[in-house]
Parts: C-alpha cells; structure tokens; sequence
C-alpha cells in the first residue's frame, strides 16, 4: 500500500491495466483518475499511440531524467492534463515514459549489445467519452482554430483510428505487459513532471512548432518541451 501511494495515482492507473490490486485500497487512496464532471461520461482505456526508439540519448540514459542500465526500472516521465478551454474539465490525460529493451522480461534470449544504450520512450493517451462509446471519439477535423483537432491530429499522426489490440500496453498488446516486466516498464515512481494546460494553450504551442523535425515524434517532442527544455 506505500508503494503504491508513494508511485502515486497514475502508475495505479497504468499498472492497474496490467495487475490486480486489492479492492480495499481504492478507499484508502486518492482517486487514480481526474474527476469527471459531465453527466454519462467516464475515462477511456489507456491507448499507447506511439513508441520511439532512441539511441544515444544522454538524458534518457540518466539515473536523473532516465534509466540507467537494463537492470534499472522503466520511469514515468511526464504527465500532461489537457483541460476544455471554457469548462476547464480535463478531457485528455496523456502519459510518457520510458524502459530499456535489454530488461529481463523485456527482451527476448539474451541481451543485445547494440541495444545498452537504446532507450523505448512510449506515450499513451486517454479520453474522456460517453459511457456508452465503444472507444473516444477523436476530433481530426484540420480548420485553423480547431484547437482539439489540433491536439488530437497531432498525437495521433495521421491515423485515423485508435486499435486498443495493438495498443494495449507499452508493448503493444495488453497482456504483454504483466507482473513479470511490470516494474521494468513503468518502475515505481511518479512522473518527474505534471503538466496543466488547456486546450488552446497546447494546441497553440504544437503549432508554433509544428516545422521541427520532432513534430512527426510526439513522445519526444513533448518531453522536449515540458522536460528536457533546459
């Protein structure tokens, strides 16, 4: 139960996909999601729209910003609310993290060398939708002033749909991800940083750097401006 407090409410929330924790403690800790104030609305499941795979990144190579070594626990690296611009409801949580692919669990046989100095950096989104939704209705209309087209075209890069089969987990399917490898791709921490912003807010930074070449990398550009801006 400490550990868990400690990792704070969203590693319950992605963990929570993977393992079972005891019932008891949803009274006894803080709520793993933001409230939700509209009538028949509730969170989508967790969708991990992108993965990327760096090598040679000093920072995410780092006990401070990263994982160290393969023997080292995945880390949550950020956490982004996006709030309606007239409610001020969250309607988008967004979570970035990172692992090494020489984990045990991870991997496959044995380590691979080439591999000591990648690091997976994945990012996962959830909605708030309609109860009775299959999945969230995304918005990736692309007029100007559109500022949820701009956030959700955006994360999604051209796709147009979301397949929770294959974006399950940081691994892809969900079931990948289990009490084996669970601490080798999320660890045990909270998220180093929380950002709030609105929609409007993000959508009008995202544009501003739409031309770099990080815009098509939504993980990586998002860590470069919220985490790694210094």
């Amino acid at each position: 139960l400490a550990h868990a407090q400690g990792a704070g409410p969203l590693w319950r929330s992605l963990v929570g996909n993977h393992v079972r924790f005891p019932s008891q403690w949803e009274t006894l800790l803080s709520p793993k999601s933001p409230p939700i104030h509209r009538l028949n609305h509730t969170w989508s499941k967790w969708y991990y729209i992108a993965r990327h795979r760096v090598k040679g990144d000093k920072r995410l190579n780092s006990r401070e910003y990263g994982v160290r070594s393969r023997r080292s626990g995945g880390r949550i690296l950020m956490r982004l609310l996006v709030r309606e611009m007239h409610s001020q409801h969250v309607s988008r949580e967004i979570a970035i993290g990172c692992f090494h692919p020489n984990s045990k669990g991870i991997r496959r046989g044995d380590p691979l060398p080439e591999a000591e100095d990648v690091r997976e950096v994945w990012m996962a989104v959830r909605w708030s939708t309609g109860a009775a939704d299959h999945e969230p209705i995304l918005d990736l209309r692309r007029e100007g002033n559109d500022y949820e087209g701009v956030v959700d075209n955006f994360l999604m890069q051209k796709r147009k749909s979301l397949d929770y089969g294959t974006m399950g987990s940081a691994l892809g399917y969900r079931k990948a991800v289990n009490n084996e490898n669970i601490r080798a791709v999320f660890g045990d921490q909270p998220p180093m940083t929380t950002v709030d912003l609105h929609e409007d807010e993000i959508a009008e930074i995202l544009k501003a750097n739409g031309t770099k070449k990080l815009a098509v990398l939504p993980a990586l550009m998002l860590l470069k401006l919220f985490l790694f801006s210094n």
